[in-house]
Formats: C-alpha cells, structure tokens, sequence
C-alpha cells in the first residue's frame, strides 16, 4: 500500500520564486526520511498555485517525517513566508485502496 500527500500553494506572483524554493530544500529532506517513495513538484499553466505530490510506503512514515528534526526547521523558516497575505496553502492526504 501507500499513503499520498497532495500538497497546494496559491500565491501573489512576487512570491513565486520564495516558494519554489522552499519547496525545492524540502525535497532532500522528504527523500531521505524512511518509506519515501517519490515526490513530484508542478507549476500551474492556469494560475499562481504549484502542487506537490508526496508518496510513501505507509501513512506513519509520512508523520515521522513530519516530526523530524530536519523537516521543523525548513517549516519554521517557511513559516513567514507561507502565513504571507495572499499565501493559501492546502494539504489533502489520502490511502492506496487497490
């Protein structure tokens, strides 16, 4: 099986370079954590919004990640940046069922 993180970020156009890369030092750190299996980034052709996609072998790797030392750093350093007015950030996760 395998647990999905659908991650999306709409943002004002003066904030597209920050976040493309924040999102880009996260990456190392996903793909080093247990169960990691593949990560995808990808810009809208319609509007200011990327989306990244997480997958990993179970849903429990996905939340050691997330408690990890590595990973809380990068989210307190983006922190600013993703609470920035115009920044709506959504997170949708889901379970492999076939």
């Amino acid at each position: 099986m395998s647990f999905v993180a659908i991650s999306k970020v709409k943002y004002p156009p003066s904030l597209k370079q920050q976040l493309h890369a924040v999102a880009l030092e996260m990456m190392p750190i996903a793909k080093a954590q247990l169960g990691f299996i593949s990560i995808r980034f990808h810009q809208s052709d319609e509007i200011n919004e990327t989306m990244m996609y997480w997958e990993w072998q179970e849903k429990s790797h996905h939340e050691v990640c997330l408690q990890s030392k590595e990973w809380n750093e990068i989210m307190e350093k983006s922190g600013r940046l993703l609470h920035s007015e115009g920044v709506e950030l959504s997170i949708e996760t889901y379970e492999r069922i076939a």
